[in-house]
C-alpha cells in the first residue's frame, strides 16, 4: 500500500466503493428492459457502466496518490481547456444535438458531457485563486474577477442549453467563495441579481418554464406535477418499507422514460423500500460528513476549498435528485452521484473523491491552521 493510501480516510474510501458497487447493480436492474427494447440486449447499459466504473477506479487510485497541489498548479490550464471544450461543443453542427441540446463530445466510443469537466476544473480553479487572493477576496475587484470566471462557465453551459447544470455549477462556485471568505453582502447582492435573471432565462426556455408551471400546479394536485414526477412518486410508493426486491420493480418497464439516470432513486425506492433508501441516504450522509471533516482539517486553504467543493457537489446533486423524484422541485435531469448511469460523469465524480482522500492523507499528520477562513465557516456550519 502506498504512503498516501496508508494515511487516507479509510471510512470515506470504503463508503465510496460501497455506493459505486451498489450503483452498478442498480444500473443493471433499472435499465435492462430499456436496453432490451432499444439495443436488443439487456446488458447494454450495464456493460458500459462496468467499463466506466473500472476507469473510475483507475482514476480514483491515481488521484488518491498524486499530491493535490499538482492539480492546483494545473488549474489555470484546466479552466482554459474547459472553456475551449465548451466552445467546441457549441460549435458542433445541429445534427450532433441530442434531444435539442449540444452537451456531449465523443472520443472514440466514449461520449462525455463537457460540463462534467468544467465543474471539476472550476472547483480546482476557485480553490487556487481564492487562496492566492487571501483576505483580498473581500475586495470588490478581486471578488468580481472570480465571479466573472464562474459566469463564463455557467453561460457557456446554459447556451447548450443546460439550465439545471449551469445553475448548480453557479451555486457551487458561489458557495466556495463564501467559504473562502467573500463578504456576505457581496454574495447576497449577487444572489439578488442572479435569481430574477435565472427566472427570465427559464421563461425564455419553453421546456424549463413548462416544468415550473407543472410543479406549481402540482402543489395542489399531485397528478398535475407531470408524467415523470407522478410516475416517480408511484414507484416510491410501491416500494413500501422493504421494497419489492432488486430487479422486481415495475416502473422501469417504460413508465419512467429514463429510469437509470434522472429517476434512478424512484427505482431504488421501489425495489429496496424506505428502509433501504434510508441506508443509502446514511452512506451518502457519511460521505458528506467525512468530506467536510477533511475540508475542515486540511493543511491549507487550497485543500480546504478543494475538499469542500468536491464534497458539496456530491451533497447538492444527491439532494436535488431526491427532491425532483418526490415532486419537491420541477423535473430536471439531475443524476444521483455514483449511482445513476451517467457516462464519464461517474469517472469525474469518483476522481474528485480521490482528491479529497489525498487531502485527508496529508492532513492527518500535518499541522492545521484553524485560523483559515474555510475552517472557521465549516465549524460554524457544523455547530
Amino acid at each position: 500500500m502506498s504512503r498516501g493510501m496508508a494515511r487516507m480516510d479509510v471510512g470515506l474510501f470504503v463508503a465510496v466503493l460501497m455506493i459505486l458497487g451498489f450503483g452498478i447493480v442498480l444500473v443493471y436492474s433499472s435499465s435492462f428492459a430499456l436496453a432490451e427494447q432499444r439495443f436488443g440486449g439487456s446488458e447494454f447499459f450495464f456493460a458500459r457502466q462496468m467499463l466506466r466504473a473500472l476507469l473510475a477506479l483507475a482514476g480514483f487510485m491515481v488521484f488518491i496518490n498524486v499530491d493535490y497541489h499538482l492539480w492546483s498548479r494545473m488549474s489555470n490550464l484546466g479552466y482554459a481547456v474547459a472553456v475551449i471544450l465548451l466552445l467546441i461543443v457549441l460549435a458542433l453542427p445541429d445534427s450532433a444535438a441530442i434531444n435539442g441540446s449540444k452537451r456531449w463530445l465523443a472520443i472514440g466510443t466514449f461520449k462525455f458531457q463537457v460540463s462534467d469537466i468544467a465543474r471539476m476544473a472550476l472547483i480546482l480553479f476557485i480553490a487556487r485563486h481564492a487562496e492566492q487572493a487571501g483576505v483580498d477576496i473581500k475586495k470588490h475587484t478581486v471578488y468580481l474577477k472570480l465571479i466573472a470566471q464562474i459566469v463564463v462557465i455557467c453561460v457557456l453551459i446554459l447556451a447548450e442549453p443546460d439550465f439545471s447544470t449551469s445553475s448548480i455549477i453557479g451555486l457551487i462556485g458561489i458557495t466556495m467563495l463564501f467559504m473562502a471568505g467573500a463578504r456576505v453582502v457581496h454574495l447576497v447582492g449577487l444572489v439578488g441579481t442572479a435569481l430574477p435573471a435565472a427566472l427570465l432565462v427559464a421563461w425564455r426556455m419553453p421546456h424549463c418554464w413548462e416544468r415550473i408551471e407543472k410543479f406549481i400546479a402540482g402543489l395542489g394536485n399531485i397528478q398535475a406535477l407531470g408524467y415523470q414526477a407522478y410516475q416517480s412518486i408511484i414507484g416510491l410508493g410501491n416500494g413500501g418499507l422493504f421494497g419489492v426486491g432488486i430487479g422486481k420493480g415495475e416502473q422501469k418497464f417504460f413508465y419512467l422514460p429514463e429510469p437509470h439516470t434522472d429517476f434512478v432513486i424512484s427505482i431504488l425506492g421501489e425495489e429496496i423500500g424506505f428502509i433501504g433508501l434510508m441506508v443509502v441516504a446514511a452512506v451518502f450522509a457519511f460521505i458528506v460528513y467525512r468530506g467536510m471533516h477533511i475540508a475542515r482539517k486540511a493543511p491549507d486553504k487550497t485543500g480546504q476549498l478543494m475538499a469542500f467543493g468536491c464534497t458539496f457537489t456530491i451533497a447538492i446533486y444527491a439532494l436535488l435528485h431526491a427532491a425532483v423524484a418526490v415532486g419537491m422541485m420541477p423535473t430536471t435531469g439531475i443524476p444521483l452521484p455514483l449511482i445513476s448511469y451517467g457516462g464519464m460523469g461517474l469517472v469525474f465524480t469518483v476522481c474528485s473523491m480521490g482528491i479529497v482522500l489525498n487531502i485527508s492523507s496529508q492532513s492527518r499528520f500535518g499541522m492545521v491552521d484553524e485560523s483559515i477562513r474555510p475552517a472557521q465557516r465549516l465549524s460554524r456550519l457544523g455547530s
